[in-house]
């Protein structure tokens, strides 16, 4: 793959799947031309451990939030958790966070509180929200419309939609982020999805350790196969490889307010 820049806007590297190699990992990455990255939070326990990764490397930064299979466990506590931890100067956003209705690993009510909860934080606080949505894209906007009134902003993140539901995230000014579902063959809707977003509001991402791109499909995912991503969109959206890398770096900057 080439080796211009790019930014990887969404990856686990604290995760148990990195342990033995992390640090190749990371090196293998820069080496790549990935020049910054988005480490994602999904719960409370691996914060501290994600704030030493990013004192650790100056081109990595997070998000603290808790992942809807995690909702069961909002409460007050975890409120303030979330918020204190966001005051760390390389935290630069809220989640990833959301609503997941195809797994229900916690109740659909403990989703919608904790969900809503943190677009109040993300508000407050004015960071960007990193958002899962899966099976859950009308009770997600509705959320983001009624508690966000209009002073949020975000990223919908290893998007899963089509075309059908990009109307309602271009009236919120969201961004958009592809991972390595959209080289699957068997991704229509979201092939047919990649052409029609706005150039400004497009992101890529691995959602490392899953999700590994084609032609690397089986493997453990890492940042570095974000570009393979990259390509996929180019070859959509009829642009240029260099075009689609150049783009999404200006646009994970301007969201996370990354520096250049």
């Amino acid at each position: 793959m080439p080796k211009g820049q790019i930014i990887d806007s969404h990856a686990h590297l604290t995760w148990d799947s990195f342990a033995e190699d992390q640090k190749d990992v990371i090196a293998r990455a820069f080496a790549e031309g990935v020049v910054q990255i988005v480490q994602a939070g999904v719960d409370l326990k691996t914060i501290p451990e994600m704030v030493k990764l990013t004192e650790q490397y100056k081109e990595i930064f997070i998000g603290v939030g808790l992942h809807p299979h995690e909702a069961s466990i909002w409460n007050h506590e975890a409120d303030k958790t979330i918020r204190e931890a966001a005051k760390h100067p390389r935290v630069v956003g809220i989640g990833e966070c959301g609503l997941d209705f195809y797994y229900n690993h916690s109740d659909r009510e403990s989703q919608l509180a904790c969900f809503k909860a943190q677009i109040e934080i993300a508000r407050d606080l004015d960071k960007p929200l990193i958002i899962h949505s899966r099976d859950a894209f009308d009770d997600t906007f509705k959320l983001l419309e009624d508690v966000g009134q209009g002073k949020v902003r975000g990223v919908f993140h290893c998007f899963t939609g089509g075309p059908e539901v990009l109307p309602r995230i271009e009236a919120l000014d969201f961004y958009v982020s592809f991972s390595g579902i959209v080289t699957f063959s068997s991704a229509k809707n979201i092939q047919a999805a990649a052409p029609l977003v706005k150039a400004d509001r497009i992101l890529v991402e691995t959602d490392c350790p899953y999700l590994a791109p084609q032609p690397m499909r089986g493997k453990r995912n890492e940042p570095s196969y974000v570009w393979h991503v990259a390509e996929k969109l180019a070859q959509l959206r009829g642009a240029p490889l260099d075009e689609i890398a150049s783009q999404t770096v200006d646009n994970a900057r301007r969201l996370f307010n990354l520096p250049s």
